[in-house]
């Protein structure tokens, strides 16, 4: 994998920007959505090719759910317990999926990329309809209020949510962490919109702790697929812009930081059902850019 940091013109400088501010935001919003928006960007409107795009959107997605991590961490929005369970999973799908990632038609890659994002907007906008997570939360800046089971009260920062684990061995949440390993692998995503309706439904999370997990556990797979990325060598002749995927980042955070604080003044809903829009928009528009330029 061949690492460049080609000179911007001012209209690329401006596109990054703006890329990186749009997508930080989503995953400020909703948790997820960045890779998978990321890839369609820098595939149809920079021109990278395709393999090049899925591991740039990889570095930018891990790069910028760092920082929103630590955020969420810090107002004590992250669930370590799923963090250590869809993490550990997530690193051995993508150790098993990396080389059959660095092998795969980029044709290929780029319809299962659309399949993928088409069938995460069902779920997403099925999840905003049907779903909504459980009503165990509350700000942590009322010490008066009454304290329920599963609840405490107190937090320095914005607020503390907790809830009790589910009890027994997390076989479906091994399973659904192994399986978005290795989509981190073969397309380049962090699987926030996989794990988003997972941790809602699967370990019934709310919203807000399942984005502060989510982001969490993005990091971890971001990390491990770069580094199988690295290690397999499959990838030598890629050549990743360093430069976009730095400015980017730089948008991404400034773009999530206010993405966390619009989240709290939109209905949870109404943010799936936008993000589940946008996503088939991405990828039937990166399939279709890319079969029209192959034809």
């Amino acid at each position: 994998m061949a690492v460049v940091a080609a000179g911007h013109a001012m209209d690329d400088l401006v596109i990054e920007i703006a890329s990186g501010l749009v997508v930080g935001a989503g995953m400020g919003l909703v948790g997820a959505g960045g890779a998978i928006f990321t890839v369609p960007i820098f595939g149809i409107v920079l021109g990278h090719e395709p393999k090049a795009a899925f591991i740039e959107a990889l570095a930018v997605t891990g790069g910028i759910a760092l920082v929103s991590g630590l955020i969420a961490a810090r107002r004590g929005l992250v669930d370590w317990r799923c963090v250590l369970i869809f993490g550990s999973a997530g690193i051995v799908g993508t150790q098993l999926a990396t080389p059959i990632a660095v092998r795969m038609n980029p044709t290929v890659q780029v319809l299962l990329f659309a399949l993928v994002a088409v069938v995460a907007a069902w779920r997403m906008w099925k999840s905003g309809r049907d779903t909504e997570a459980p009503e165990d939360v509350r700000p942590a800046t009322d010490p008066n209020a009454p304290v329920e089971p599963g609840v405490v009260a107190g937090g320095a920062a914005d607020s503390l949510l907790v809830r009790e684990s589910s009890r027994g061995w997390p076989v479906r949440s091994l399973v659904i962490g192994t399986g978005i390993g290795a989509l981190t692998a073969i397309l380049g995503v962090g699987g926030g919109f996989i794990l988003i309706p997972a941790l809602v439904v699967v370990e019934r999370m709310p919203m807000r702790i399942a984005v502060g997990t989510s982001l969490t556990v993005i990091v971890i797979n971001a990390t491990a697929g770069l580094l199988g990325q690295w290690w397999s060598g499959g990838s030598a002749q890629v050549h990743v812009d360093v430069a976009t995927v730095a400015i980017t980042i730089a948008g991404g955070i400034v773009g999530s930081m206010f993405g966390g604080a619009l989240a709290r003044r939109i209905p949870p809903s109404v943010l799936r059902s936008m993000f589940a829009l946008l996503l088939v928009i991405a990828g039937l528009g990166l399939a279709a850019k890319h079969l029209l330029t192959a034809a």
